[in-house]
């Protein structure tokens, strides 16, 4: 009796314990507690949690809301019945969701220990860096340290959650299809794994082995397969990638090997981590979308037919990353800079400074020296830079003046005049941007309604019956293709837009009408209240580029971007 009784004051301590440290919970560690514990696979009511926090109900629907949106990201829904709010899908799904918050929690500038606990066993996860290190340093791989963060994170959280009794159970066929293997094929990523059940970590069942061998692979294909190839179909793939990108820019990347090559092994390494249904997270996301947003949208808007080609949902972090491989090969095609250098003195003096100037410009072939005379009578319109040891007037270009002997504070100079001008918006593309837009604007007059539509049937109804079609089953095959394609993967782009588009086979006249609505409407797991649905032939489609920047700028300014519309309605 004196037994039981010790018990049950020792089990009121704890659970006294447990309602003290819910009590005292932050806000930001509520809203992770309460998605942890949905996907641990609980269901839970508003007026449950209130009581267990201590909280009004409407701090719960607030927390609810946060839930919503993280989850929104890798398209896991939330479900009601009547034990309360639960999260749909299985064990990968929520694995998926798992890493993109773990990830997002080490990336932040300050990160949240507390939180990462609710997810991850950190102890865990130094073990396997240790045992994964030790691998790859007796291999001599160097695998950079974004890939394997993936590689642990992913690792630690089967593990994690394989303890806890939840179990990723695959669907061979359905998962994987055409690209199951076997582990013998691939004895490196086999034997990375093995080392974990060596070390007595964890006994790896057979689908969490082939879930971690495409995620391994997804994240290192060139380093953990040397002497693998890629399928020659693929390759077409990404040529027809590159072909789309080009046209919608209006510049020719075809003939880019390295382009070709980087995005062969990405592209590739991508199919193999959506196969597996995982997920990466794009730390530079925002700044790429903001700094390239033109390039964004058109990659973008080509991925996505990718996606729908291959069966496979891209998310804005994949895209973010392909398109910083596009600006690479972008900035490849700018022409060379070239700089000018003025001086009177002999050929001595001004080969000294040529010299000095090409060793902190090794990359600059057209270093010229000019007299002042010569100068005054050459066309500078590429010219980026003029050094002189003389006064030679008002010049259109930059001017560093410099002493005849170059010291290294000339050089300074030199060089920070060279990095303001490499760094400083394009006047002309300026322009170029601004008639653009201009054009863009006036081309949707007559195409932009405002209205106060409820589904997102109704509003693609609206928008397809204001084009012109041939003939009523052209019409109805293009909207079944926007539908189709929206299953597949949503054309949700962020802060209310979405930009639903079909099959250019089957339209007729290329026409871009939007509509802006009263009240957000449902779109998957999204809200929308921006929809421009994309009706453009494939012979049409460098008129994407132009409206891309004006879309991907209106998501940055959703009040700017109505107005321009109130504007051309």
């Amino acid at each position: 009796m004196a037994y039981l009784a010790f018990n049950n004051t020792d089990k009121l301590q704890g659970e006294g314990d447990h309602v003290i440290a819910k009590a005292n919970l932050s806000p930001k560690d509520r809203k992770y507690e309460i998605i942890s514990r949905l996907l641990n696979g609980e269901h839970l009511s508003y007026q449950q949690l209130s009581d267990e926090y201590f909280v009004s109900r409407s701090s719960i629907a607030g927390d609810i809301s946060t839930a919503k949106q993280i989850l929104a990201q890798e398209n896991a829904p939330l479900a009601f019945d009547n034990s309360g709010t639960y999260i749909k899908g299985g064990e990968v799904l929520r694995q998926r969701v798992t890493k993109r918050i773990v990830l997002d929690l080490m990336l932040a500038p300050i990160p949240n220990t507390i939180a990462l606990t609710m997810f991850l066993d950190m102890t865990l996860l130094k073990q396997l860096r240790q045992a994964f290190e030790k691998k790859l340093q007796k291999w001599q791989l160097e695998v950079p340290e974004s890939y394997l963060q993936d590689i642990l994170v992913t690792t630690a959280i089967v593990i994690t959650r394989g303890r806890a009794g939840h179990h990723i159970e695959v669907d061979e066929r359905n998962q994987f299809g055409d690209l199951f293997f076997q582990f013998e094929k691939y004895p490196l990523v086999y034997d990375l794994l093995m080392s974990v059940e060596s070390d007595g970590m964890y006994h790896f069942s057979q689908a969490e082995l082939r879930y971690l061998s495409y995620v391994i692979l997804g994240n290192g294909f060139k380093f953990f397969m040397k002497n693998a190839t890629i399928p020659g179909l693929f390759k077409q793939k990404v040529k027809k990638l590159i072909a789309s990108v080009s046209t919608g820019i209006d510049i020719d990347l075809n003939q880019d090997s390295r382009l070709e090559s980087d995005l062969l092994v990405h592209l590739y390494q991508l199919v193999l981590r959506l196969r597996a249904n995982t997920t990466v997270v794009n730390p530079l996301l925002s700044e790429i979308r903001k700094n390239y947003r033109k390039l964004f949208g058109v990659v973008w808007y080509a991925l996505n037919d990718f996606g729908h080609d291959n069966h496979l949902t891209i998310s804005a972090d994949e895209v973010g990353f392909v398109t910083i491989h596009f600006q690479a090969a972008i900035e490849r095609t700018k022409k060379m800079r070239r700089i000018l250098f003025v001086c009177p003195n002999g050929i001595g003096t001004s080969s000294l400074i040529s010299a000095k100037i090409r060793r902190i410009f090794p990359d600059i072939p057209l270093i010229e020296a000019v007299s002042v005379a010569n100068l005054a009578r050459m066309d500078l319109d590429d010219v980026d830079l003029i050094l002189t040891t003389v006064s030679i007037g008002k010049v259109s270009q930059p001017v560093v003046n410099i002493s005849p002997l170059l010291t290294t504070e000339d050089m300074k100079n030199v060089m920070s005049k060279y990095i303001d001008i490499t760094t400083a918006p394009d006047r002309h593309q300026n322009k170029t941007d601004a008639g653009n837009l201009l054009k863009t604007l006036t081309g949707l007059s007559g195409h932009v309604f405002f209205d106060n539509l409820k589904t997102r049937e109704t509003a693609l109804n609206f928008l397809i019956h204001k084009n012109t079609w041939d003939s009523e089953a052209h019409q109805q095959a293009f909207k079944e293709s926007v539908q189709q394609r929206e299953t597949i993967q949503s054309t949700y782009m962020g802060n209310g837009f979405v930009i639903p588009h079909g099959d250019p086979a089957l339209v007729d006249h290329t026409n871009i009408s939007i509509l802006v609505l009263d009240k957000p409407i449902p779109w998957g797991n999204y809200k929308a209240d921006v929809i421009a649905l994309l009706m453009i032939r494939k012979k049409d489609t460098a008129a994407v580029e132009p409206f891309m920047d004006l879309l991907m700028k209106g998501i940055e300014d959703k009040n700017w971007f109505i107005s321009k519309m109130m504007e051309v309605k």
